[in-house]
């Protein structure tokens, strides 16, 4: 049955879908892996979630003798609220007590070092803990430490000659604060239970700085410098034109990466998108292609059916054929993707940036969509074919 139907036709469309298909899934696993890699570069190194980054205004000599400000009024605050391109906005709250940071921990010799305080929203934390919450009474205040911290604390074990502590030794660490005001002071347990790469101060929870200033601070000499913005999917180019026109300005390893996870994030969607159709294109060819063969063979089917031969068989072998050719031209854009990765993550590698090598689940959840759906439509011609042939 393979000769009688498939020997003698033109395989011109047949190649032309082929190669269609071939570049199709090359390009859609491409661009499907590496938008995955691309918007989770940064997750394990990163404080602040997705396209969020921490916004100051520019210092300029104009500062130093007292003609600009570099606190954020409430107008000014509402006004970035208000940006079709901000998602959120919010304030990042300093301490105006004194702090005493005290490790207190039979692992290292004591170490002591005035600190200074901040918080964030927990929705704006991308630090995997459930101990992100204190509430007046409790016992232990949970920290994150500022990766700079630790290398300087690493440095002062290395010249005493002790051995550096590892980041799961130092979320072990027995910590004390001392919280200082004008006429009262006060000792609390605290733990570390994550780092930043985003702020050089120490961060703790919002409820407790609020507390600390009410009770040893000065709360109404709060000054807010600095903000956490988190933009849109897609709009950070019209946040980071909006922090140059407007003076101000983010870390940049922070600007860096939302940058790049913007740019390369759109440009990827739509080589996605392109692909998909690309992909969708060429299978219906394949599916034409196919009616076409049971269209130009329908004499030679319909003697089949009356020599007794079951619809079912006839339609195993279109499937056995068509699903061979796509699962064969699956296993080549595969194939290629595999060199293809390759080389784009040692360009990037030579380019700074180290991407996860390790295959996308996307990829195969496209490989199974795909090829399910092929699979489907070449059952479903195929079927419909031999009922009406069956039935005329």
């Amino acid at each position: 049955m393979k000769h009688l139907f498939f020997k003698y036709q033109n395989k011109r469309q047949l190649v032309l879908a082929t190669v269609g298909t071939f570049l199709g899934l090359l390009f859609l696993f491409t661009s499907l892996h590496f938008l995955h890699k691309v918007y989770a570069y940064g997750d394990k190194t990163e404080m602040l979630s997705k396209n969020t980054i921490v916004v100051q205004k520019k210092v300029s000599n104009a500062s130093i003798i007292g003609l600009s400000n570099s606190e954020f009024s409430e107008n000014e605050i509402k006004d970035l609220r208000k940006k079709s391109f901000v998602e959120k906005c919010d304030v990042i709250r300093s301490s105006t007590f004194d702090v005493l940071f005290q490790i207190d921990d039979p692992l290292i010799p004591s170490f002591n070092s005035d600190i200074f305080v901040q918080s964030v929203k927990t929705e704006f934390l991308d630090v995997k803990t459930d101990s992100w919450s204190w509430k007046k009474g409790d016992e232990v205040v949970p920290i994150i430490m500022p990766r700079d911290f630790l290398m300087m604390l690493n440095n002062f074990l290395s010249i005493s000659n002790i051995p550096q502590l590892s980041d799961d030794l130092v979320l072990d660490l027995k910590i004390n604060l001392k919280i200082k005001g004008q006429m009262r002071r006060e000792w609390v347990k605290a733990k570390i239970v994550g780092f930043t790469n985003e702020l050089s101060s120490i961060l703790v929870p919002e409820s407790f700085v609020l507390w600390g200033n009410a009770e040893y601070g000065k709360p109404d000499e709060e000054v807010i410098s600095q903000l956490v913005i988190k933009s849109k999917d897609g709009q950070f180019g019209h946040l980071e034109k909006y922090l140059d026109d407007n003076n101000l300005e983010s870390k940049k390893s922070q600007m860096v990466i939302a940058r790049l996870k913007s740019a390369l994030g759109v440009l990827l969607s739509l080589i996605s998108v392109v692909s998909l159709l690309t992909v969708f294109l060429a299978m219906l060819v394949l599916v034409q292609y196919l009616q076409l063969i049971l269209t130009h063979n329908e004499y030679e089917i319909r003697t089949l059916m009356r020599l007794g031969h079951s619809p079912n068989v006839l339609i195993r072998v279109f499937m056995k054929y068509f699903v061979k050719l796509f699962f064969i031209i699956l296993l080549l854009s595969i194939g290629l993707f595999g060199l293809l990765k390759y080389y784009l993550e040692q360009l990037f590698i030579s380019g700074g940036i180290s991407l996860n090598s390790t295959i996308s689940y996307y990829l195969y959840i496209a490989i199974i969509l795909v090829f399910g759906a092929f699979t489907f439509s070449i059952w479903k011609s195929s079927k419909n074919k031999m009922e009406d042939t069956f039935n005329s």
